[in-house]
């Protein structure tokens, strides 16, 4: 009688377990019976849904965390190399970052007012072509006051950053020469092209991305220099002479010819003897409007004048380029001076491209002989 009403009462539990506490979280592992027959739940093991289970972290792989670690080791070792040792680099690259900055920072003309302002822009013909102490000293020699600056960069036509820091500054010139015409808007970023200018961004990332080529020229012409430590120290004076002259720098280490000029018969299978050569630009870029906006605000007075090729490498082209001239009138406010390039024999360049100082002499006094009224006009 009593085990039956045992029975009863614990069937009436767990009726009332099932409705009031829900699904029990364990398991029963074991029923063990008592006397009489009343069997009792044990709970004992827990069910694998109620057992906590540890957190797990997300780890990279171990060659991903070694390639990543090797990766900022060498940069920042070829980094902290190219701070150290600055002159490992060719004698051009050496000038184009000492003149970035100085005309970032340095006093480029003279507080008088006085004084005409002139500053010609273009590539390396420019660089190795231009001489500001002989350009001023004609124009002194004429009764006019004028200081010149050479802004020609080797291996670019840069414009723009550089006059907007002189102009930012108070280091405006009065008169601007161009060589080059502008350039076309680079396309618009798209998923096909998401950096506009990928040679200035490789740049920024990798500023030292010529180091180990530097370098090896440089082991390779110091012996011909004197030594390591001799031509190291040479390279740091060079950099110092071409502030020194303003801008101006003769590019020497790729002239491979006795006395620093090119042989009478020196020619180029890529030469056109028969062709002129003429400038031309797109009707308008964002660059043309920056430059007329800075121009305008400057008071700046503008003018494209003509660069130089060697004799045999073009034909001789037209004292005026009507073509280019309307281009440059419609698009700017700057005018046009002379043709598009002068033309001189083998003995004034010092390499296939460049002016030796013999050469960079004919070429500036042709460009004061061209400006000259121009001057006289502002003095």
């Amino acid at each position: 009688m009593i085990p039956e009403m045992l029975r009863a009462a614990w069937r009436q539990r767990k009726l009332y377990d099932a409705e009031h506490r829900g699904p029990p979280i364990t398991t029963m592992s074991n029923q063990t019976p008592l006397r009489g027959g009343l069997e009792v739940e044990t709970r004992n093991d827990r069910s694998a849904a109620a057992t906590p289970q540890p957190m797990t972290q997300t780890r990279w792989p171990s060659c991903l965390v070694w390639t990543l670690s090797l990766f900022v080791i060498f940069w920042v070792s070829f980094f902290v190399l190219s701070l150290r040792f600055p002159y490992f680099k060719n004698g051009s690259d050496l000038v184009f970052d000492a003149k970035l900055r100085w005309e970032a920072n340095g006093p480029i003309f003279p507080a008088d007012p006085r004084v005409l302002r002139l500053l010609i822009f273009g590539n390396s013909k420019i660089l190795a072509g231009f001489v500001p102490s002989s350009f001023d000293q004609l124009a002194a020699a004429d009764n006019l006051q004028v200081s010149s600056f050479n802004s020609g960069f080797p291996g670019s036509d840069l414009v723009l950053p550089p006059l907007k820091a002189m102009c930012e500054r108070g280091q405006a010139p009065n008169v601007l020469l161009l060589t080059l015409p502008w350039r076309a808007d680079l396309p618009s970023r798209s998923i096909f092209r998401f950096i506009p200018d990928d040679h200035a961004a490789v740049q920024r990332l990798f500023p030292f991305r010529n180091l180990a080529r530097d370098f090896t020229s440089f082991l390779m012409h110091a012996p011909s220099h004197g030594g390591v430590v001799r031509y190291y120290r040479e390279a740091e004076q060079n950099e110092r002479l071409a502030i020194s002259q303003r801008g101006y720098y003769l590019i020497s280490e790729q002239s491979y010819f006795a006395g620093g000029r090119l042989p009478e018969d020196f020619h180029l299978a890529s030469d056109q003897p028969n062709a002129v050569l003429g400038r031309d630009a797109v009707p308008r870029s964002s660059e043309i409007a920056e430059l007329n906006q800075l121009v305008t605000q400057h008071h700046i007075h503008c003018y494209y004048v003509p660069y130089y090729l060697r004799i045999g490498e073009a034909a001789a082209a037209a004292s005026y380029d009507q073509h280019f001239a309307a281009i440059v009138e419609q698009a700017s406010s700057c005018k046009l001076l002379g043709p598009d390039y002068y033309l001189y024999p083998n003995k004034f360049f010092s390499d296939q491209t460049h002016l030796n100082r013999a050469g960079a002499q004919v070429y500036t006094e042709t460009l004061f002989q061209l400006v000259e009224s121009k001057l006289r006009a502002l003095q």
